[in-house]
């Protein structure tokens, strides 16, 4: 039988310094498939890549064990990244058959991400897949094997809520804005200061609808610059907060020792823009708004402990739906992992039957040419052989079936020794 095996490494694992070292480019991907597909010891290949983890995903010659596929793959990456077999093992897992399967289902469905419930892995797989695919490193059982990991993965994204609600801070914050305003589509947001967080949040925003955006910081040089990557409009810092009047979103975060934002600065601001609503984000330590602010009518104030808490909050809930989530892989995996023994084992099946029918009507055939039968005769003894042939033919095969149905671990050595004993032409089936 066929062994599938996975060998890679990931943020779990590794630290950044050996993940890079496992990389591959889009071209070392085209090389290093190539090289896989024409080994004698492995079938198919799949190649994931992502700044998170490098793994390989292997179909092995029916002749070789688990164990001797896994240590090809090892070696492998040990010549082509000229990393000592050593440090492979110390930084890297190896799963087989079902624990394999069950991995990619993981991963897949993002429970083996950094962040449960991230959408991003997803397509990483599928573009993974499609290029080993597109160079013809797939065949019938990885074609099978990813076809059912992307239905594993719908399957749990629309049976649980495990991608929902905001899990950094800046997405907490975008969380945030849209129920205060039900909509981004035209807003404005302001950044005060030069923070990374700010930044990112001022990004996330833009993503979501966002369509100006004002930067004010004491240094005017560094304004300008931040504005550039928003296409955006920079401003000197001024106590008076006039650069607030168009913000409908505020984001401060920055070194100053004393409040930037104080109330009675910001109530006059708020009088002239009429009071229109303002949502503003305070992720300095410290504080850069006064808490004061929070008392002024249509003022949304909201400090990094309050989107701390929103993330906390999702990330609970995701965990708990990760629970579920994890139930449905070890189902899918397990019922997947059945149906693709008795996949491989079904052209050894028909192999064998169709031999012993040829067989059969071969000496049929002599015996009707030299005897004199009538047509009911001929139809009586042709019916009479193909009975045997079933009879014979029963009980090894139902014995079999029922080796791969209850997992017993020899059922791969039975069919080898069919097909070894009876000269057997086994083509696999088309899985698609």
């Amino acid at each position: 039988m066929n062994q599938i095996v996975s060998v890679g490494t990931s943020h779990h694992v590794a630290p950044i310094e050996f993940r890079e070292r496992l990389a591959f480019s889009e071209e070392q991907l085209t090389e290093s498939l190539q090289c896989l597909r024409e080994s004698d010891q492995v079938q198919e290949a799949v190649i994931i890549s992502t700044c998170n983890r490098v793994e390989i995903y292997a179909v092995a010659n029916s002749v070789r064990n688990a164990d001797a596929a896994a240590k090809i793959l090892v070696e492998f990456l040990s010549d082509y990244h000229q990393i000592d077999v050593g440090s492979l093992k110390k930084w890297s897992y190896v799963h087989h058959n079902l624990e394999t399967i069950q991995h990619l289902f993981r991963v897949t469905s993002s429970l083996d991400s950094m962040v449960v419930g991230e959408s991003q892995i997803l397509g990483q797989i599928k573009a993974a897949y499609d290029f080993s695919r597109a160079s013809g490193s797939t065949g019938p059982v990885l074609n099978r094997l990813f076809t059912k990991t992307f239905s594993v993965g719908k399957r749990i994204r629309s049976e649980t809520t495990i991608t929902t609600g905001a899990v950094s801070i800046s997405y907490a914050a975008v969380e945030l804005a849209k129920k205060i305003f039900n909509t981004l589509e035209g807003k404005t947001v302001a950044i005060i200061g030069a923070g990374e967080m700010s930044e990112l949040t001022a990004k996330h925003l833009v993503a979501n609808g966002v369509s100006n955006v004002i930067v004010a910081n004491r240094t005017y040089e560094r304004a300008v610059k931040i504005a550039e990557k928003f296409n955006g409009t920079p401003f000197a810092y001024d106590s008076d907060l006039d650069f607030l009047i168009d913000a409908d979103i505020v984001i401060s975060s920055t070194n100053a020792p004393d409040y930037l934002i104080k109330r009675r600065s910001l109530a006059n601001i708020m009088r002239k823009r009429k009071h229109r609503y303002m949502f503003l984000i305070d992720i300095a330590v410290p504080r850069d708004i006064e808490p004061d602010v929070s008392k002024i009518d249509s003022a949304f104030l909201y400090n990094i402990d309050d989107l701390e808490a929103v993330v906390a909050s999702n990330l609970k809930d995701r965990q708990h739906e990760a629970v579920r989530a994890e139930q449905i892989v070890t189902e899918e995996a397990k019922r997947f992992y059945d149906q693709l023994q008795i996949f491989q084992v079904n052209p050894t099946i028909k192999a064998l039957h169709q031999q012993f029918r040829e067989v059969a009507d071969t000496e049929l055939q002599a015996c009707f040419y030299k005897a004199t039968l009538s047509d009911q005769q001929e139809a009586a003894v042709a019916s009479m052989a193909q009975a045997i042939v079933k009879k014979l033919l029963h009980h090894p095969m139902q014995n079999l079936r029922c080796a791969v149905n209850d997992g017993d671990a020899d059922h791969g050595q039975y069919v080898q020794a069919l097909q070894e004993l009876f000269a057997l032409d086994v083509s696999d089936e088309n899985p698609e």
